[in-house]
This record gives C-alpha cells, sequence and structure tokens, in this order.
C-alpha cells in the first residue's frame, strides 16, 4: 500500500496496524508537504492530503495538532471528527487512542516523532519530539497516556522515525546543557559546541520507563542527510515542508 514511503519492520509483523513515514515526492505539489502551516498554498497542501488519505480504507479519519514543541499528550478516542482531517486549534505535541481506523499523525522536518502500540490491549500514540520536547521527556507523558488506556509497559512497542542525528545537529551550550546525562547522545566537537542525536534520548527514556529494548525500533535516516527523500528545517533553512509520520488500528474482519 505504501512501497516508497518508511515503513516500520516491528510493526509490519503485526496484524492490525499501520504505521510508517511518508517520504518526498517531487511529481506531487511541494514535493509532497503534508503541512498547512508552513506558507505553501494550502488548497494544494489539501490536494496531497486528499492523496495521502486515498492510501487508506474510505472511512479512515485523520488527525494532526498545532505542534508546539510541548510535552502535552492528549487522549482523543472520544474525539468527534467532523471532517475527514481533523486540525483543529488545540496545541499539543502528542495523541493516544483506542479507536480503529483513527490515523494519528505527527508532522516532522528534522524533528522527532514517536509511533507506540500495545497489541495486546489495542491502543495507539504518537508523540512529535524536537529537542525540546525530548528535554520535558514527552516519550515518558505518551507511554503513561497509554498506560490510562490500559496499555502494560511490557506489550508496548515504539519506532523512532527518521529524524536528524549527531552527523549534522550541532547544537550550542544552551541546548547541550540539557542532556548532559545522556552521554551517548551528546558529543562536544568545539569550544561550546556539542553533536546532539535526540532519538538516542529518546530511546534511552523510553528504557528508563522499562520499554524492553528489543521493542524500540530507531531509524537509521538522518533527515539531513538524506534531505532527497525528506524535509530537512535545519538543511532547507527554515524553508521546507513537513513529511507524515502516521499509525493506526485496523478494525479485523
Amino acid at each position: 500500500m505504501m512501497e516508497n514511503w518508511k515503513i516500520y519492520k516491528s510493526f509490519n509483523k503485526l496484524n492490525g496496524i499501520i504505521a510508517g513515514s511518508t517520504t518526498k515526492n517531487v511529481e506531487k505539489n511541494y514535493s509532497y508537504s503534508l503541512a498547512v502551516h508552513t506558507g505553501e498554498k494550502v488548497d494544494l497542501i489539501e490536494l496531497n492530503r486528499k492523496n495521502f488519505s486515498e492510501k487508506f480504507p474510505e472511512n479512515y479519519k485523520f488527525i494532526t495538532f498545532l505542534q508546539i514543541h510541548s510535552d502535552i499528550v492528549i487522549d482523543v478516542s472520544d474525539f468527534n471528527f467532523y471532517t475527514n482531517w481533523y486540525r483543529g486549534s488545540i496545541e499539543a505535541d502528542g495523541m493516544v487512542t483506542n479507536k480503529k481506523e483513527v490515523v494519528l499523525c505527527s508532522l516532522t522536518a528534522d524533528c522527532l516523532a514517536l509511533l507506540a502500540f500495545d497489541p495486546i490491549a489495542e491502543i495507539i500514540g504518537v508523540a512529535h519530539a524536537g529537542w525540546r520536547g525530548t528535554q520535558k521527556n514527552i516519550a515518558k507523558n505518551l507511554i503513561k497516556k497509554m498506560q490510562k488506556l490500559g496499555a502494560k509497559i511490557e506489550n508496548i512497542k515504539v519506532a523512532l522515525s527518521p529524524s536528524i542525528k549527531s552527523c549534522c545537529y550541532e547544537v550550542g551550550e544552551e541546548v547541550a546543557k540539557n542532556f548532559t546525562q545522556f552521554s551517548e547522545a551528546l558529543v562536544k566537537t568545539g569550544e561550546k559546541k556539542w553533536h546532539l542525536d535526540i532519538s538516542i534520548v529518546n530511546k534511552l527514556q523510553l528504557m528508563d520507563l522499562n520499554i524492553k529494548e528489543e521493542n524500540i525500533e530507531v531509524s537509521t535516516i538522518c533527515t539531513s542527510c538524506q534531505n532527497s527523500d525528506y524535509f530537512s528545517y535545519r538543511k532547507e533553512c527554515g524553508c521546507t515542508g513537513r513529511f507524515i509520520n502516521f499509525i493506526a488500528m485496523r478494525k479485523q474482519d
């Protein structure tokens, strides 16, 4: 169904789950950006979203929020959907649900997306984590919110999306000081300069919650290095679209 998109091995082996990340497509408007907040013509972005939604069965609903680099995670299980795409004015960076045929979406261009699934309790979640969300440990809030719905730590599987890696993500002291406890993710490169890998930080934060390491899939793709396939805010100097990281549960026959 999504042969040209990034698909996660840990979810591919499971029944009842659809999860992945879109990639650029130069044949589509704005290289297949799916963000309505980045200054492109919204009607053309809507055509991209229509194309994306057509990859799913007709009755699926899609939900995005206004991402604000917070640690806010919302349970959207009881949301009423008035259109095919729900994107109200709610500000949040994470969502969870126990409803099937609802596609949770996070828009990124260097930031990390966490896609989570408990196949036993049938609960999914998504979170958007830049360095600010990572510093606030949005991963913890995502898992805790899933647990409130009935998810069990030992059953939760998480995929970490393509994101900017330490090879390309140089930060100053004001950012680096927030991650000194994660030595594996922070490399000093010069006077008050470090290279940071937020995917490593998020993996360690998940493991601190007792998520099994074998249940965490980390994409090795750097969005800056592979800018031909993925939007990169830093590589494209802020003038860029966004790709979508998505997860949904199918209804079983």
